[in-house]
């Protein structure tokens, strides 16, 4: 370890800025992390409502293959390791129609059967379908570089190119089954490129993409004991409200009323707060301003969620399911399809179980709920309520067995994300990526600010937790 007696400051103990700090230290830093909530980990987090945990991020997680550098990665920042209790269920998701269901399952050979079963006419896009994310479990069982959607295709061009072109939507008219239909823009939204949700699949079907049976809280809380026993030092409840640049040099922060001073600061959280709160906005980056201003083009999504407890026998729930309900609107739009997904793998010795509803909201939902918690949070959480209410009966509609053994412990909007992440829009994932989408970076450097770096789920396309620690891991390259 390198001593060079240089203090480093990171705002934000998400995934990326426990990242940076660990790997900092490891070049001899002396490191300080400023958050503003009481937990690590941003997003990446959960909380308990009556004595059961609600998981907030990891529907997947790449990186549980202990031969490729994504697990080296993680085991390097202490979030896994060969003894960690990893799950995996039997498919991706499940969607139904009607009386067809279809599952996106761990065996792709059954998976190929089930789709030509149920629609023989398909059987050239399921071929062409089932032969790509096949080619994509075999790198994801050998690859010992860093998994992206562009590295995962390299070898497997015909199939690239061809996904590459069409967005999910344009994917699902390709086949003619209803149900096939359906079950490609199910689970992401309809403008997302197709390669999103193939990359995705495979990644979960190879075994790279289990979950962390502890959750996503703890996964975070991983990382940060990992970051502190190095010696470095988190301070929570940290409201940053100045960051002082002299001439072309950053010198300080001001938390909580105190100037504190530091060599180099790393900014791990939402850039718009950054630039449009704590320093001038003269320093954003014409490329990611270009990007914001270009709505069409870049297109922005969070969710809304609603959290129930539920009998743990009740299995007929199982994994993530979409099915059809009658069209209920939440947010600024109507929806006529639910997902619903499990997490029973949390709950192995409890006799109740939490199920969680799913909804995307596009740009106009987020503008909605912003609009109306600004206005009036009375209303709003009258709203919230009135939606929530409605959702449940959809819900216990489609699945009689649930009446009267169903309980709303929790429900939350993109306004939650805002309030408590300050993220821009209520989004945690980044700009949509869309067919024949740019897969450019945008570098960590502020130019005009020589020791001053930003790292966010918005310099590059989707985001993840993978996303985020490789950040962490490549900025602290430019000190």
């Amino acid at each position: 370890m390198k001593n060079n007696n240089k203090k480093l400051i990171i705002i934000g103990a998400g995934i990326s800025g426990l990242s940076a700090g660990i790997n900092a230290i490891s070049r001899g830093f002396k490191v300080q992390i400023y958050e503003k909530n009481d937990f690590p980990g941003g997003c990446c987090t959960g909380w308990e409502r009556e004595g059961y945990y609600i998981d907030n991020c990891m529907h997947w997680l790449t990186g549980t293959n202990q031969h490729t550098k994504n697990f080296k990665l993680w085991k390097a920042l202490g979030a896994i390791d060969e003894t960690s209790n990893l799950y995996q269920g039997n498919y991706f998701y499940k969607s139904s129609y009607q009386n067809d269901e279809i599952s996106l399952l761990t065996d792709t050979k059954q998976l190929k059967e089930d789709m030509i079963r149920l629609s023989p006419t398909d059987l050239t896009e399921i071929n062409r379908f089932i032969n790509t994310v096949d080619n994509l479990i075999k790198t994801n069982q050998h690859s010992s570089f860093f998994i992206t959607p562009f590295n995962m295709a390299k070898g497997y061009l015909k199939g690239y190119l061809y996904y590459h072109k069409l967005s999910l939507f344009e994917l699902s008219q390709k086949f003619k089954h209803p149900l096939l239909q359906k079950l490609f823009t199910d689970y992401l939204p309809g403008d997302y490129s197709a390669l999103s949700l193939i990359c995705a699949y495979a990644t979960f079907a190879s075994g790279n993409g289990k979950v962390y049976e502890k959750g996503s809280k703890q996964f975070a809380m991983n990382i940060a004991k990992r970051f502190t026993d190095l010696g470095g030092e988190i301070i929570y409840n940290s409201n940053i409200t100045n960051i002082e640049i002299l001439g072309d040099t950053f010198k300080s922060i001001m938390v909580n009323n105190q100037k504190i001073e530091g060599d180099y600061l790393i900014y791990a959280a939402d850039p718009m707060y950054l630039f449009n709160n704590l320093i001038d906005n003269k320093f954003i980056p014409t490329s990611l301003r270009q990007k914001f201003e270009n709505k069409d083009n870049n297109k922005i999504v969070s969710s809304f969620h609603v959290a129930y407890l539920i009998d743990q026998n009740f299995s007929f729930i199982k994994e993530a399911n979409i099915f059809e309900i009658n069209p209920t609107t939440v947010g600024n739009n109507k929806i006529n399809r639910l997902l619903v997904k499990d997490y029973s793998y949390l709950y192995k010795n409890k006799e109740k179980k939490v199920i969680q509803l799913f909804i995307v909201q596009n740009t106009d939902d987020i503008e909605y709920w912003q609009n109306l918690y600004t206005k009036d949070q009375e209303e709003y959480k009258k709203t919230k309520q009135e939606i929530v209410e409605k959702l449940t009966t959809e819900l216990v509609n489609s699945h009689n067995q649930l009446k009267d053994n169903i309980k709303i412990i929790d429900s939350w909007t993109p306004v939650t994300y805002n309030t408590f992440f300050n993220s821009y829009y209520g989004s945690y994932m980044g700009f949509v990526f869309k067919k024949n989408g740019s897969l450019k970076k945008i570098s960590p450097k502020i130019k005009g600010i020589k020791n001053m770096y930003f790292i966010s789920y918005w310099q590059t396309y989707m985001g993840g937790l993978p996303i985020a620690a490789k950040l962490g891991e490549d900025v602290i390259k430019y000190l």
